[in-house]
């Protein structure tokens, strides 16, 4: 395979940004995989073809496609994974390509009343963020590990801080709603793969202010063990 230019991912999330914007990702196609329907195609992307992919199906905002693969990015392409059911690597190669070209937006777990609400989905870890009926956004979340699980129910945002404070954990919680009891969905500089906090909701530094902002006291949240 000829290969036109060095194609470099980073590795972990809020790993220094990569401008790529010129340079196609050389990955090859899997050996064997489903054929794509017609006129689909799964060629190399470049960095901001991808972007522009993730921002049309909702998984990242329109001003995240800016050809430069940051930790904005790849937290989109973790959420993408997350709901596709594919390796939660935060990395666009062969397989993830391939089911962006043929991807269609999430849709609702729950039917709910028109209005701005949540759906908080337990087994994908991720956060759908709904407007009458139409998942605006699917973000990439962490939340309660073993023996701190996340209640699932029917919630509604209950109060807001801009910087909250956990007394039995003792750290910050920023751009924090909390939907029952000390249990809040929040911004957080670790936001892993897997279930990891102590019940709360983790959400990404890029997108916990713009979650915050959108999302007033009284906006359904619903938790769901179980969305497939």
């Amino acid at each position: 395979m000829q290969v036109r230019a060095p194609t470099m991912w980073p590795s972990r999330v809020g790993a220094p940004a990569v401008a790529l914007a010129t340079l196609a990702l050389v990955l090859p196609a899997p050996a064997a995989a489903d054929p794509l329907p017609a006129g689909v195609s799964a060629r190399p992307r470049t960095v901001e073809a991808v972007q522009r992919k993730l921002a049309e199906l909702g998984f990242l905002p329109q001003e995240g496609v800016d050809g430069i693969f940051g930790g904005h990015s790849r937290t989109a392409v973790i959420a993408f994974q997350k709901w596709r059911g594919l390796v939660r690597d935060g990395i666009p190669g062969p397989l993830t390509q391939r089911a962006l070209a043929i991807a269609k937006r999430p849709t609702p777990r729950t039917r709910g009343r028109r209005g701005t609400r949540i759906e908080i989905l337990l087994d994908r870890q991720v956060l759908l963020f709904i407007r009458n009926g139409w998942v605006a956004r699917t973000i990439h979340v962490s939340t309660g590990k073993r023996g701190f699980v996340t209640p699932s129910g029917d919630y509604s945002i209950l109060r807001k801080r801009r910087k909250a404070r956990s007394i039995p954990y003792k750290v910050w919680l920023p751009w924090a709603s909390f939907i029952v009891g000390g249990i809040a969905i929040h911004e957080s500089a670790n936001v892993p793969v897997r279930r990891a906090s102590h019940g709360c909701i983790r959400v990404p530094r890029y997108d916990a202010m713009w979650l915050f902002r959108r999302t007033p006291v009284g906006t359904p949240v619903t938790v769901l063990a179980r969305s497939r």
